[in-house]
Parts: C-alpha cells; structure tokens; sequence
C-alpha cells in the first residue's frame, strides 16, 4: 500500500495515517509512506504533486507491472527524498490520561 498524507491535513489527521502504516509494517505486509509536512487535504504546492506523482507512478509499475518514467528534476528528486518516511521509524505518540 502507499499512503500519502499532508501533514497539516484537517480531514484525515496524521495520526490516523502512521496507525495504518504500523498495522500493515506489524503484519509484514508492503507498505511506502509519503508526509508532507507543507499541506493539507490535497496537495497544493506543485513540487509535491510531481514528488507523489513520481513516487505512485513507480508504486504501480512494480506492484502491477510495467514501466515508469525514473528521471525527474532535480526539485522533485529532492522533494521525494524529503517526504518519504521510513516505514520502520513510524511510533504511535503515548496517550496521555488525564485525571
């Protein structure tokens, strides 16, 4: 599965994302994460849409065959560098009680 999530999303918080990217990492089942930490429900900055672009185009070529474009500029490059999360490094924060 490939998850992506802009962190500052007011719709789908955060959170909910990492929960089911720890489930799917827990059950040994495939899964690549993108966060960008600039945008909300929908991506508005173009850098990130190439980057999620880039990253769902090469998702889909290897999980459903065929090819991908592997070539991006260099802002793109750096932008998906930037935004992809280790599945590994994904922790549920504490719950903190308050009585």
């Amino acid at each position: 599965m490939l998850v992506i999530q802009g962190a500052n999303d007011p719709r789908v918080k955060k959170a909910e994302s990492d929960q089911i990217v720890i489930a799917l990492r827990d059950r040994k089942f495939p899964v690549e994460y993108l966060v960008a930490p600039d945008e909300g429900h929908g991506f508005a900055r173009p850098v990130n849409n190439m980057a999620a672009f880039a990253a769902t185009e090469k998702f889909l070529a290897r999980h459903l065959g065929g090819r991908f474009q592997e070539s991006m500029t260099p802002e793109v490059t750096t932008r998906l560098g930037e935004i992809t999360v280790d599945p590994k490094t994904v922790e549920m924060p504490k719950r903190v009680v308050v009585v």
